[in-house]
């Protein structure tokens, strides 16, 4: 079931992220320090990494690596491009080259644990997805 919907998840988690990194929240949310600024980052990516990886792996059929490779890159690009809008677009936000790296680290340990259970899921024939 929810193989089957996971490019809709996948498409609203990436909708609702970009809305919150370009809209004005500092009526809505107080300063977060710059750590746990950081910390949602890469949890929003790494969350990001695992939803795009089920999207292109179980819905898709591309073959793991591939999958994982599409995910990690369009995750990156898809950090870069939010960071270039929030300077360029919008007036309350600002582009900050650290939140690039939170970025790339939230990416990376998801791939690194994607690779990690790659053989359990593979040699067992099972699902990330119940």
């Amino acid at each position: 079931m929810l193989k089957k919907f996971s490019l809709l998840v996948s498409i609203f988690y990436t909708l609702t992220l970009s809305a919150l990194c370009l809209i004005k929240i500092n009526g809505i949310v107080k300063e977060m320090p710059s750590f746990n600024d950081k910390v949602g980052h890469a949890i929003a990516h790494f969350i990001f990494v695992v939803l795009w990886f089920v999207v292109f792996y179980y819905k898709l059929n591309f073959k793991y690596n591939k999958a994982l490779a599409y995910a990690a890159l369009f995750s990156l690009v898809y950090g870069v491009s939010i960071e270039l809008l929030q300077g360029w677009v919008t007036i309350s936000r600002e582009s900050d080259f650290k939140d690039v790296l939170a970025n790339v680290l939230g990416m990376v340990f998801a791939s690194l644990l994607l690779l990690c259970v790659k053989k359990h899921l593979i040699k067992k024939n099972n699902s990330l997805l119940f």
